[in-house]
């Protein structure tokens, strides 16, 4: 588990590397590492936190929320879920500069909470969303999470993608700010990709972002760092489902029942397998509590007769996950039916968890690229009913542990550490080689400054800033923060 970062110039050790701190969707913030992700990109996020804290280099987390009450960026400090943060309201159709001057400032004040002093560091963005709006005198990163408009709509059409996004409107706005976002990537010389997928890289690298400003680095898995409970005790429900009668369990568990997740192909493939007289049943986690009628849809798929063999679950939260791992393993398939996933974690954590794990056969699927050809299938219900007969048929003894043996030669947490820091030394080297933060920076202070002496005009004034009554220093804000 992350561990809260103490206010002293200890918390960040002495390191050729730059300080890290996180750009997140404050919505998409959890109360602890282990509550449920509401997105795939939060749990990636946590990872790299987890890693530069272990390494010295964690300063603390920049949580961004469209406020369109507002007229100008708001900054508040504060610590959530034991975490220093910087809470940052914003919308876009402020001023970009006020956007990232904010962006700026609750740098400085996260730098000087965490070690005392200011100073350059690295922005680690969780998407693409404040690309455009991050400080060109810091250096930047990012991890595209989530599909590509454009590519998507190669492969699945406008029409599609409008239903994949929520809406029209949604789909335009998310093009739109991912061509921003690609084209300040593109300009800038001082900020780069941490690519977690070839999708990722052969995108980025088909629209002129150079191979020398994309890291590869591996997949965040670590299921050995995770307290194993009981699945009796966290979900008694599920247990009990799982436990009523002796049958093979099919289950897949997403953060969002969406288009891009594809779960009504196993509802089908179930439905399938148990006309042909296959005991199976069928289990779904996945939506927030509030989305009863995303499930409610899913069950409603199930001839009446059948309804008792299927579940549908709200979200699990990660030690709830790997207590449903512990509790099936010998006796289960994990399904990964999902049309477009830039990596795809769960399955992965699943299969290194020694859970028999399938997953669809196709090149808009990342995690299907680490998993052996008898572990995947064609993308239609019955290709995987026929590929579940046929395994269960051959047996399940061992097959799980072979698969977990299989991805471990590709996987794991240490590797990931150790890519992600050969990663993060390379952008703070290239970043002191091509842009020279430090002078950077105080140039950009000294504008500040003029802009400063001319308060009336730019309407920005110098504050003390505090925080649980600790003097941070002196910060630039506008008047609605002071």
């Amino acid at each position: 588990m992350l561990k809260p970062i103490p206010a002293a110039m200890d918390s960040i050790a002495p390191s050729p590397m730059l300080p890290g701190i996180l750009l997140l969707n404050a919505k998409y913030f959890p109360a602890s590492e282990t509550s449920a992700a509401k997105v795939g990109a939060t749990s990636f996020a946590f990872s790299v936190a987890h890693v530069l804290q272990d390494a010295g280099l964690f300063a603390g987390m920049i949580l961004y929320q469209r406020r369109e009450d507002l007229t100008r960026p708001h900054i508040l400090l504060k610590t959530q879920a034991s975490f220093p943060c910087a809470t940052l309201g914003f919308n876009f159709g402020m001023r970009r500069v006020d956007i990232r001057d904010a962006i700026a400032s609750a740098t400085e004040m996260l730098l000087v909470t965490a070690r005392d002093v200011g100073g350059p560091a690295i922005l680690y963005h969780q998407t693409d969303t404040l690309l455009a709006y991050s400080p060109e005198w810091l250096p930047s990163c990012v991890t595209h999470h989530g599909p590509f408009y454009d590519d998507f709509i190669q492969h699945f059409g406008r029409e599609q993608a409008a239903v994949a996004f929520g809406s029209q409107d949604k789909a335009q706005h998310l093009r739109k700010h991912q061509r921003i976002g690609l084209n300040h990537l593109r300009q800038s010389k001082n900020m780069f990709v941490l690519q977690h997928s070839s999708l990722q890289r052969n995108y980025l690298m088909r629209h002129d972002i150079a191979a020398s400003r994309i890291h590869r680095i591996s997949p965040p898995i670590s299921a050995t760092q995770l307290d194993h409970l009981d699945l009796t005790a966290t979900h008694p429900q599920i247990a009990a489902f799982i436990g009523t009668k002796p049958s093979l369990l099919l289950f897949t568990a997403v953060a969002r029942l969406d288009f891009f997740k594809n779960v009504e192909l196993l509802v089908d493939a179930g439905i399938e397998l148990l006309r042909r007289g296959v005991a199976v049943r069928v289990l779904i986690a996945g939506g927030d509590e509030t989305e009863q009628c995303r499930r409610a849809g899913l069950i409603a798929r199930v001839p009446a007769g059948l309804a008792s063999d299927f579940m549908a679950v709200p979200k699990l939260s990660k030690d709830g996950l790997y207590a449903l791992f512990d509790a099936v393993k010998n006796n289960s398939f994990f399904v990964c039916p999902s049309r477009y996933e830039t990596l795809g974690i769960t399955p992965l954590e699943a299969a290194l968890s020694s859970v028999p794990t399938l997953i669809v056969d196709s090149p808009n699927v990342e995690a299907s690229c680490y998993f052996p050809p008898e572990n995947r299938f064609r993308g239609s219900a019955s290709s995987l009913a026929h590929l579940i007969q046929r395994l269960q048929e051959e047996g399940m003894h061992g097959r799980g542990d072979f698969l977990c043996r299989t991805l471990e030669n590709q996987i794991s947490h240490d590797n990931f550490k150790q890519s992600l820091l050969r990663a993060w030394t390379k952008l703070s080297n290239a970043t002191a080689e091509n842009t020279s933060p430090v002078r950077c920076l105080q140039k950009e202070v000294v504008q500040l400054q003029r802009r400063i002496s001319c308060c009336q005009l730019e309407d920005i004034i110098i504050m003390d800033a505090e925080m649980d009554g600790v003097r941070l220093g002196s910060i630039f804000v506008t008047p609605e923060l002071a």
